[in-house]
């Protein structure tokens, strides 16, 4: 196949999962308001997501770096010594994980209060006790992440994006169902359905992972080579993927000490600013990954280059707009989303103020996906770590002086400078390690797209006040009106100065998604 044709078929394969995604990412944004109605910025909303905190920072952390490091091992298993190989070694990993998760499981459950009160040193009494109970449940999700995990590694692997992509479907329907019941249920019935859906996570997977080839079994060795060598290669990438973790524990330790509901704002805040550029940064970072892998292993550099040059251009082409946007209409769009039930007003500027500071960043989120992955294909994974952890210091050190200044908002600005930073050193030391990026082609469309982006958010600006005096937002069609019609007018602006400034990577995504037989 030419470069073009796969080109072409990366492309289509990334919008497939973008339609996934974005129907598992639509039922989450559906699932974060009934949150928001339903229990709103409060003490009891506060606990429930610190109790998920507790073993996202134990494990799942580990549980995520699984599929990153089991896609490259793997591929060299199977290139080097037979697919049989490789199957075996993955079945085995697979029981291996589900031991080691539930100890892990079992032993969170057991210090539940200790760690809760290591997580939020500012919860005390009854918000305490409630996040401690919460946490001797939720603890049980870490087994059933890190087997989705391993899953999610093989089939990808296998080239099976489809499966992946629609686990949060599911995974969202089951936590939605138990907060339209939450009038029986209550707080408890979202806890429990949230460890119940991290466990369908992995099952759905299972059948899909079958048909490819997966096979299990009771054999169990923890000495095997292969896993030992992925050992070694996890623990950077756990300690580098770990980072966002620990932002995200430091941050609800010192949100933990503001007015009660700050960690919830923030959470509403990150879940809304991460729909937002994940959409597009997860698809197009699945998919690119195997093929740099593939590149890498070939020896091909060049066509290496290439690929990840077009991902980065895409990347900001399409999430510079998106910050810009989310920027200029945060308080509307917050209003709209959430601003109903026991989300009230003072929740509304909470959050719109965390999105503010956290859009600054989006873009820096987005690049640092893809160049970390880039960084796993060469099979190095301890640079991300390392860069990592100076953008982790950055990251703590703003929290520390920017919370006193700015309150929740200095947190989230702090969670965006340090995604910047990082990214830089991301690119530095890759350049450093393989040669020129296409620097100067990027640092183009990034200068393009800032330009576009700030035509635009004028535009955007100026339509959503003359909407908002006809259409006066108090009712939620009048909301979605004001809204719609500034979006639209938002995005003809953008495609419009897109065609003038020759913006090469946007206007290549859109034919590359095109199917061939509507390009004749």
């Amino acid at each position: 196949m030419t470069e073009a044709g796969r080109s072409s078929t990366a492309a289509r394969a990334a919008a497939v999962i973008m339609i996934a995604t974005l129907s598992s990412k639509i039922l989450g944004f559906f699932r974060e308001l009934l949150i928001g109605s339903k229990f709103g910025a409060t003490s009891a909303t506060d606990a429930y997501l610190v109790s998920l905190t507790v073993p996202a920072v134990l494990f799942a952390t580990v549980a995520g770096a699984l599929s990153t490091t089991f896609i490259p091992v793997y591929s060299e298993i199977e290139t080097k010594k037979g697919r049989e190989r490789a199957v075996a070694f993955a079945g085995n990993l697979f029981n291996v994980i589900l031991i080691v998760s539930l100890i892990f499981s079992l032993f969170g459950a057991i210090f539940s209060r200790l760690l809760v009160k290591l997580v939020a040193m500012g919860f005390s009494g009854e918000t305490l006790e409630m996040a401690a109970a919460f946490t001797r449940i939720t603890m049980f999700m870490s087994a059933f992440v890190a087997l989705a995990n391993v899953l999610t590694g093989y089939l990808q692997s296998n080239r099976e994006f489809t499966v992946p992509a629609i686990v949060g479907i599911p995974y969202n329907v089951i936590i939605i169902t138990a907060l339209l019941s939450s009038a029986t249920l209550g707080i408890w019935g979202l806890v429990v359905a949230t460890v119940l859906a991290a466990a369908v996570q992995a099952l759905i997977q299972l059948p899909a992972a079958t048909k490819a080839g997966l096979k299990f079994t009771l054999n169990i060795n923890f000495a095997d080579e292969d896993l030992k060598r992925m050992g070694i290669l996890i623990i950077p990438v756990v300690l580098g993927t770990g980072v966002s973790q620990v932002n995200v524990l430091v941050d609800r330790m010192l949100a933990s000490t503001l007015e009660e509901g700050t960690i919830a704002a923030l959470n509403f805040a990150s879940r809304l600013n991460s729909f937002v550029y994940g959409l597009f940064t997860l698809s197009v970072a699945t998919v690119v990954y195997p093929s740099l892998s593939r590149l890498s292993a070939e020896g091909d550099m060049e066509g290496f280059k290439r690929a990840l040059g077009r991902a980065l251009g895409f990347v900001i082409a399409i999430v510079m707009p998106l910050s810009a946007g989310a920027m200029v209409l945060r308080i509307p769009i917050v209003r709209f989303l959430f601003e109903r039930g026991a989300f009230d007003s003072r929740a509304t500027f909470m959050t719109a103020t965390a999105l503010l500071y956290y859009s600054v960043g989006m873009v820096g989120f987005g690049l640092r996906d893809v160049l970390s992955r880039a960084f796993y294909s060469i099979r190095d994974t301890s640079t991300p770590m390392v860069n990592g952890a100076a953008a982790m210091g950055i990251n703590i050190v703003l929290n520390l002086i920017l919370v006193r200044i700015m309150g929740l908002g200095g947190l989230a600005l702090s969670t965006s400078i340090s995604a910047l930073a990082g990214t830089v050193l991301l690119f530095s030391s890759l350049r450093k390690k393989i040669g020129p990026l296409g620097g100067f082609r990027i640092l183009t469309g990034l200068i393009k797209s800032a330009a576009a982006c700030a035509v635009m958010g004028f535009a955007v600006h100026y339509i959503y006040g003359l909407m908002s005096k006809v259409f006066v937002p108090r009712t939620l069609a009048y909301q979605a009106l004001d809204l719609g019609v500034s979006v639209l007018a938002g995005v003809v602006v953008y495609l419009a100065i897109v065609l003038i400034l020759k913006m090469d990577d946007v206007i290549w995504a859109v034919r590359a998604f095109i199917p061939a037989r509507l390009k004749k």
